[in-house]
C-alpha cells in the first residue's frame, strides 16, 4: 500500500482497530429532553440518536457495485470511515465490508460515490479472542500461584452465545459466577518462578443488539420514573473499598448540587465538567500499563485513591471511576464501577429505568461490574508477589447476525 494512502487510513482507523484499543477517559454531556431520543420499538432513528450522541461509535455495512479499490478506501477514509475489524489491505477486492465511524460523521458522509451504499447496523454478531499475559517479577521466588481473572460476560445489548478459554502453562482451573454475573476463571499453578510467562486466552461469540445497548446509555435515558430505589440498589449509596462518599471534597461537591432530588443525568454531566477542570489524563501511566511496564504485587494498587487523584490532579480511567462513584454517592446517586476490554467506567441507577452506562461502544467486550459498594479489580492473585500484566489485547471479527 502506498505510504500516503496508509497514513490516511491509519489516521482514521487507529481508533477502531481492536488490537490497539486504549483505555480512554470518556466524558459525555446530558440534557433535560433526553427521553425523547431513547430508542423504543421499530427501526432505530439514527438521526434522533445523533442529535444527542454525535460521538457514538457505530458500525456501517458498506456495499459496493464493484470490488473495493484503493480509491474507494481513500474516499471513505476522508468521510471518517475505516474498516472496523481488519487491516485496510484485507478489504481490497471485497464487495461488502463493515466500517467503523462516529455517528455524526456517518450522518454527514454524503454524497457517497455512486457505486457505494451503506447502513448503520442495528444488530450483528461478534467473534474474537481476548488475551491477557502475566510475567512473574518476584526475584528469587519459586512456589505456588493462584490467579483469578474475569472472563467475557453478558452486557447491555450483548448476549454471550458461547465462549472457551485456554491457560498456559497447563494448570488446575475452575470457573465461578458471582452475584453480579461476573465470570471468573481461577488458575492454580503448583510452581512458578521469576521471569515465567503466564497466558490466559478467551474465545467469545456475541450477538449485539444496538437498540438494547442504547436503551442503557445514560445520555439517552428518559427522565426518572419516580424516586424509589430497590433494596439491592441502595447499597450503592454506601461507602465501599476505595470509594468514600464522606470525604470533604465529595461532600462539598454534592452540596453545590442543591437540596433537590438528584437527577443522575444532570449530576453526571456536572461531575464530568468538574473532572475536566480538575484532573488531567495521565498518559504516562496508561502507556506504561499497556506497554507491560507496570509491576504490582496487587492490581488494586493500580486504582489510585480519590484523595491522591485530586492532589495530583492527574489520573486514568481506573482512578476517575473511583472519584465518580464517591462524588455521585455523596449526591445520592447510586453508582458502581464497571469495566470492558480497554476501559473502566461507571454505571448509574436511574429510578424506574434501571442501571445505565456512562460509556457505550458497540464492539466493547464486557468484563466486570462491581457486585456491591466495593471497588473490585478485574484481576487478583495469591500470594501477592509482583506481577506485570505483560499484554492486554483483543481481536474481533464482525458478522451479519442471522435472523
Amino acid at each position: 500500500m502506498p505510504l500516503y494512502l496508509k497514513d490516511r487510513f491509519m489516521k482514521h482507523s487507529r481508533t477502531y482497530l481492536v488490537p490497539y484499543i486504549a483505555a480512554l477517559l470518556m466524558f459525555s454531556a446530558t440534557g433535560e429532553a433526553a427521553e425523547q431520543f431513547a430508542p423504543t420499538v421499530g427501526p432505530i432513528n439514527w438521526e434522533m440518536i445523533a442529535a444527542r450522541r454525535p460521538d457514538l461509535k457505530v458500525l456501517v455495512l458498506m456495499e459496493s457495485g464493484r470490488p473495493l479499490c484503493l480509491q474507494d478506501l481513500a474516499a471513505l477514509a476522508d468521510l471518517g470511515l475505516a474498516p472496523a475489524d481488519r487491516d485496510p489491505s484485507l478489504v481490497l477486492g471485497l464487495e461488502s465490508a463493515v466500517f467503523a465511524s462516529r455517528l455524526d460523521k456517518w450522518m454527514k458522509a454524503r454524497p457517497l460515490p455512486g457505486h457505494l451504499s451503506g447502513r448503520v447496523l442495528d444488530r450483528f454478531a461478534m467473534r474474537g479472542i481476548y488475551r491477557v499475559g502475566f510475567r512473574v517479577e518476584a526475584e528469587g521466588y519459586s512456589g505456588p500461584l493462584e490467579i483469578e481473572i474475569t472472563v467475557p460476560r453478558d452486557g447491555f445489548g450483548r448476549k454471550l452465545v458461547d465462549s472457551e478459554h485456554l491457560v498456559r502453562p497447563s494448570c488446575v482451573k475452575t470457573m465461578t459466577t458471582d452475584g453480579a454475573g461476573n465470570r471468573w476463571v481461577k488458575a492454580r499453578f503448583a510452581n512458578v518462578s521469576y521471569g515465567e510467562a503466564i497466558e490466559f486466552s478467551f474465545g467469545f461469540h456475541y450477538h449485539v443488539d444496538m437498540r438494547d445497548l442504547l436503551d442503557h446509555d445514560l445520555i439517552l435515558a428518559g427522565k426518572p420514573l419516580g424516586t424509589a430505589l430497590p433494596l439491592d440498589v441502595q447499597q450503592f449509596l454506601q461507602p465501599g473499598h476505595k470509594i468514600n462518599p464522606k470525604i470533604p471534597s465529595a461532600v462539598a461537591w454534592a452540596e453545590r448540587g442543591g437540596s433537590q432530588q438528584a437527577n443522575a443525568q444532570k449530576e453526571y454531566s456536572r461531575l464530568t465538567e468538574f473532572i475536566k477542570r480538575t484532573v488531567s489524563y495521565d498518559k504516562k501511566k496508561r502507556t506504561a500499563y499497556f506497554g507491560g511496564k507496570m509491576v504490582y504485587p496487587d492490581l488494586d494498587l493500580m486504582y489510585q485513591d480519590v484523595g491522591e487523584t485530586l492532589a495530583r490532579r492527574k489520573g486514568c480511567c481506573p482512578d476517575t471511576i473511583l472519584l465518580e462513584c464517591a462524588f455521585l454517592r455523596a449526591r445520592g446517586v447510586p453508582c458502581r464501577t464497571a469495566g470492558r476490554f480497554g476501559h473502566f467506567y461507571t454505571m448509574l441507577y436511574v429510578p424506574g429505568r434501571g442501571w445505565m452506562s456512562t460509556s457505550v461502544t458497540p464492539t466493547g467486550i464486557p468484563l466486570i461490574r462491581s457486585p456491591g459498594p466495593d471497588h473490585v479489580p478485574y484481576q487478583r492473585w495469591q500470594p501477592k508477589i509482583p506481577l506485570t500484566t505483560a499484554y492486554w489485547e483483543a481481536r474481533v471479527r464482525i458478522y451479519m447476525q442471522e435472523e
